[in-house]
């Protein structure tokens, strides 16, 4: 797991690169470069491009100052470079560029593939973090300003596949391009971006699997990772296991050897919740000076080491940093299953384009694959819950339903004459 990559400063002798900075110069310098090159172009196609110069000023002014790092008091630090969206971004370009090449193959102008894979991005990347904030919406209604920051992880890909469909459809009846060719055209590029999103995922720690006690593949995450704090909230990482989903729960058994049992926790007692605290030197000039903060640790200043208090209905017991773990439980590496099976998926899709009759027939086969392999994998994530009173997460309904509706339109598909708008061979 490296989920932060390096930081790029927040201004440079004294002058901020985000907002109205360095970085809009540098916009403002290349805009009016490209628009004394681009003069002889014709007027409708420099008028087109001129949204994406605007969309990009917008985020370097509005969007990336607020999703710089901030220290200890609230003061910006700079951008952080994460692990997830630079593979996110990999990911995007690397399939727009697959969908590129075997669009030159079939004779269309690359400009257009180019074209329809950025505004599927802006759809997609609108649609996974939209389905995401809902899907967490508890965790972001006291912080809205979070909803942005795209850097820190956050996107579900069946609202990337929705929202980059109707941005995708949307360019296709502008551009006059046939949409299911379209969609066939793009699906191995899709899953290519969708197998290095998830090695964004594994540095991130998101998307991460259950506890695995089997003789299986495992991964262990640090201390600051999604995985360790999910599984130290619930007690587990202490050696408790309760009774029921969620906190307060009866404690139902207590594993022998491990800290809860060392601090004489019993089962029966009801575990309300489980505090962390970070301690930090107080003083730089006095290294044994020590505080301690229940907020994670300051960007800036050296992580010490981490305890914890337990919190029973009746007491509350302190772990000792040296009886709390330093890394979670081995768990299931479903982000590196995710993405090989999204990459086997591309070989497959791939080489599934040529040989079908109907147009439409290899994206529908790659949702369905899809659908079906990440109802699997969901099955040892431990980051969702059940919902609508059943044991499925919203990914495997959301799975079902895609499933159904692509061996439907299958069906559909097969019921048509055999015809497909661009030879294949």
């Amino acid at each position: 797991m490296r989920s932060l990559l390096f930081l790029i400063p927040h201004e440079v002798y004294g002058i901020p690169i985000f907002g109205a900075g360095i970085a809009l110069a540098c916009l403002a310098i290349g805009f009016i470069a490209w628009w004394l090159v681009s003069r002889k172009l014709p007027f409708s196609e420099i008028v087109a491009a001129l949204p994406v110069w605007g969309i990009a000023a917008a985020i370097i002014v509005f969007v990336l100052p607020a999703v710089e790092q901030v220290d200890y008091d609230g003061n910006p630090i700079g951008l952080p470079i994460r692990g997830y969206g630079v593979m996110v971004l990999l990911g995007l370009v690397c399939g727009i560029g697959l969908s590129a090449h075997r669009g030159n193959q079939l004779g269309i102008v690359t400009d257009l593939v180019i074209g329809l894979g950025f505004w599927m991005m802006l759809g997609g990347v609108l649609g996974a973090r939209t389905f995401y904030v809902v899907q967490k919406w508890d965790e972001f209604q006291g912080d809205l300003i979070s909803i942005v920051k795209l850097t820190e992880g956050g996107l579900v890909i069946y609202g990337g596949v929705l929202g980059g469909l109707l941005a995708g459809a949307a360019y296709c009846l502008k551009h006059r391009l046939p949409v299911l060719a379209t969609a066939d055209l793009i699906a191995p590029g899709f899953l290519i971006g969708l197998a290095l999103g998830r090695i964004g995922c594994l540095l991130h720690g998101c998307c991460f699997g259950g506890i695995c006690d089997a003789n299986l593949p495992t991964i262990r995450f640090p201390v600051d990772s999604v995985p360790f704090h999910a599984q130290l909230e619930t007690g587990r990482l202490l050696g408790i296991r309760i009774a029921g989903a969620s906190l307060p729960a009866p404690i139902q058994s207590v594993e022998p050897g491990s800290a809860a049992e060392k601090l004489l926790i019993q089962p029966g007692e009801v575990l309300r919740f489980i505090r962390p605290r970070w301690s930090f030197p107080a003083d730089a000039s006095s290294p044994d000076s020590q505080e301690t903060n229940q907020r994670p640790p300051d960007p800036e200043r050296k992580q010490t080491e981490l305890m914890c208090d337990i919190v029973l209905a009746d007491r509350t017991v302190t772990v000792s940093a040296n009886l709390t773990p330093q890394s979670s439980l081995p768990v299931h590496p479903t982000q590196i299953y995710a993405a090989i099976n999204a990459l086997l998926l591309c070989i497959l899709i791939w080489f599934l384009q040529p040989l079908t009759k109907r147009d439409g027939t290899v994206f529908l086969v790659a949702i369905l694959l899809y659908a079906v392999s990440r109802f699997v994998l969901e099955g040892i994530r431990s980051d969702e819950i059940g919902q609508l009173g059943t044991s499925l997460t919203i990914a495997q309904l959301v799975a079902i339903g895609s499933a159904l509706t692509a061996v439907i339109g299958i069906a559909a598909l097969r019921a048509l004459p055999a015809r497909r708008a661009w030879s294949w061979q």
